[in-house]
């Protein structure tokens, strides 16, 4: 099977690092998977990323040879590219419409793309602008189409009820996104359905290294929604209780020196550092070996805002890193049945009780390890989750 991966900007972005996994695995079963990213970057930022880079088709969202493949996909098909145009007029305002208006040359350039490859399918990651391109593209090539959405996505509403109608299916990556995606989906939830993100289960060392004190990481965006600031409110208040803590907040993000500051002011900075991005499979193998005792994301609601079901988390679990997160987003289902410790949001001295039980329990650490581990093999690895995304397409092809 020939499938066409629309992302946003992977292989060149430092986020989507949890398509990698899944369009590996489909290569590593004999099908070919073309990267279609909509807007590219300059640079890749992830070693394990560049192993896609011979599969990607790389253009500017706009550009001569966008313009030029845009014109000959509309002399070939007229008709269906205006009917396809008119999709932008259901868009629920005018913002939003401007947003997929700008994606349609290169929805044209994808449909191109797709037809000369002879493409069995064409899947987008996200909801927004990435879907309507494929969405386009679909209608204009006449190739079956479905779509990931995640969580923000969901709730900007870019044309779900349309996207949900022509797609041949839908896929949420936790319960509550389904449950959010079908409201939005008009007479079409039956299109939902439910299948993670999965990840490669690794290999790693049974016994961990001793350390005289916790060690935390905490790989996350810098950014409002990731709560860092709750988890240094938490560490300030370990060290004033003689706790010993070692907190790594990884990763980049426009909240990066405001957190500094912020440890600097609550005296903290010997016990908590910023290292910046890390490389995806640095950070794996650090899990791996045991770098790490605990596995912390501090994230919070705003609203719509919120986490999926965090790859960080799951990666850990299946390294056998115990985690410790807030009961918010998709999060209560990866570490229900008590897989994990649940806390609640927005409060630093729960978190601080989580990491003293710990820090203290060493036989629950190692409980928590190999419930996560179970849990992942149970429910998310990246060959359970690309069997049933197969199975997916597949059918799309006998209905087809």
């Amino acid at each position: 099977m020939h499938l066409i991966y629309v992302t946003s900007s992977l292989p060149f972005s430092a986020g989507e690092t949890f398509i990698i996994a899944e369009i590996l695995e489909l290569r590593k079963r004999g099908h070919v998977v073309s990267v279609v990213p909509i807007r590219p970057e300059r640079k890749v930022n992830h070693s394990d990323a560049q192993l896609l880079i011979g599969s990607t088709i790389r253009e500017p969202i706009l550009s001569f040879n966008i313009i030029v493949a845009a014109l000959k996909e509309v002399l070939r098909a007229p008709m269906l590219s205006f009917r396809s145009g008119l999709f932008l007029t259901k868009s629920r305002s005018f913002p939003v419409a401007l947003k997929n208006l700008t994606i349609l040359p290169k929805a044209m350039w994808v449909a191109r793309i797709a037809r000369r490859k002879r493409a069995d399918h064409i899947h987008a990651h996200f909801a927004s602008t990435n879907s309507t391109a494929a969405l386009l593209a679909s209608a204009v090539s006449g190739i079956p189409w479905s779509f990931t959405a995640h969580r923000w996505d969901i709730y900007e509403n870019n044309l779900l009820a349309t996207k949900l109608k022509s797609a041949c299916f839908a896929r949420a990556i936790d319960r509550r996104g389904a449950q959010a995606l079908s409201r939005f989906a008009g007479g079409h939830y039956h299109k939902v359905r439910v299948i993670h993100i999965g990840v490669e289960m690794q290999h790693f060392e049974t016994d961990a290294k001793p350390s005289p004190a916790l060690r935390v990481l905490m790989a996350a965006r810098l950014d409002e929604i990731k709560g860092h600031r709750y988890a240094l409110e938490a560490v300030a208040r370990l060290k004033k209780a003689g706790i010993k803590i070692c907190l790594h907040c990884v990763g980049d993000g426009p909240l990066k020196s405001t957190l500094q500051q912020y440890a600097v002011e609550l005296d903290v900075m010997d016990e908590v550092h910023f290292p910046g991005l890390l490389d995806h499979q640095e950070i794996l193998r650090q899990l791996c070996e045991h770098r790490w005792d605990v596995a912390l994301l501090a994230s919070i609601e705003n609203g719509n805002d919120h986490e999926g079901i965090p790859v960080f988390l799951i990666e850990a679990m299946a390294a056998g890193v115990a985690v410790v997160a807030t009961n918010t987003g998709g999060i209560t289902e990866l570490l229900e049945g008590g897989v994990g410790i649940l806390v609640r949001q927005q409060d630093p001295n729960s978190i601080a009780d989580a990491l003293v039980r710990l820090e203290k329990d060493r036989c629950l650490l190692r409980k928590l390890s190999v419930a996560g581990i179970r849990r992942v093999r149970g429910e998310y690895t990246v060959e359970s989750t690309v069997s049933a995304l197969l199975a997916e397409f597949r059918s799309s092809r006998r209905s087809g």
